[in-house]
């Protein structure tokens, strides 16, 4: 199955958006089936998404299709939220940061949607993403109304559902593939880095380009040499593997020049001669 399904996660992956009112976490979560949130998202993988209309952060009309073309990063967030979203939305932060430095800061975009339509506007969809300190290339906050946002969220397997305290939700990070449909869903609040960068790296190498053949040849070797680091926690590429084919190259040539001149001088008549 593609994309990167952790189920393990499913306590983690629901967050409780609280307002001024304080609930009891356990109460909340309750009235939210999580299980059947987790088999709605999983449902999704492989679904082609539709063409929405969303607001950017300066109320400007844009098309869901302008993200076609290259991977995409779906995060559906609530502004009023003062827990789990903007906690989502800065580790989200850290993880992009480090995809852009791994893959590149064009190779993928990111797009925040506000679900609550009533409050979710440009103006407070700017405001949240400057409180959670997102200034990264590539990366979107859009508004919608009801009928978009109802729909976004079907497509892509999201569930919320209102609440004493704003929403519960499920907290779910959505990889889109070039082509607009949904590779596969990465969960909770805190994932592990290669639960977003390995299918990502996936869709980056697959994803159509402009470049001409070299550079594309590049592209290329440069995504095969970036690996995950355990130690350091983030990505890091790595040209050892080629550089010991060139290194071998640069034997083997010199052995290959000489075996073949004595085999040569073997078969030749003299050779045989003597």
């Amino acid at each position: 199955m593609r994309g990167v399904m952790l189920f393990a996660l499913a306590i983690g992956a629901i967050g409780l958006c609280r307002g001024a009112e304080v609930v009891d976490a356990a109460e909340e979560s309750a009235r939210f089936d999580q299980q059947s949130a987790l088999q709605v998202s999983a449902q999704s993988v492989g679904r082609l998404l539709g063409d929405y209309s969303l607001l950017d952060r300066d109320g400007r009309p844009i098309q869901f299709s302008r993200f076609r073309g290259k991977p995409l990063l779906v995060s559906l967030i609530f502004t009023k939220c003062t827990q789990t979203c903007p906690m989502t939305t800065r580790y989200l932060r850290e993880a992009v940061r480090a995809m852009q430095e791994a893959f590149g800061a064009d190779s993928f975009a990111v797009l925040s949607v506000g679900f609550d339509s009533a409050s979710d506007t440009p103006l407070a969809m700017r405001s949240f993403a400057k409180r959670q300190g997102v200034d990264l290339p590539n990366w979107e906050f859009a508004s919608a109304d009801a009928a978009n946002v109802s729909a976004l969220a079907r497509a892509v397997g999201f569930s919320f559902r209102p609440s004493p305290a704003g929403y519960d939700h499920i907290s779910q990070l959505t990889i889109v593939d070039s082509q607009g449909r949904v590779f596969g869903q990465v969960y909770g609040d805190d994932f592990e880095l290669p639960s977003l960068g390995e299918p990502l790296k996936q869709l980056v190498g697959r994803a159509p380009t402009h470049f001409a053949f070299w550079q594309n040849v590049g592209r290329r070797i440069r995504l095969f040499c970036t690996t995950f680091d355990p130690s350091t926690g983030r990505y890091r590429t790595d040209y050892s593997f080629f550089i010991g084919m060139l290194i071998s190259a640069a034997m083997i040539v010199p052995f290959g020049i000489w075996l073949g001149r004595e085999l040569r001088r073997v078969w030749s008549p003299a050779g045989r001669g003597a």
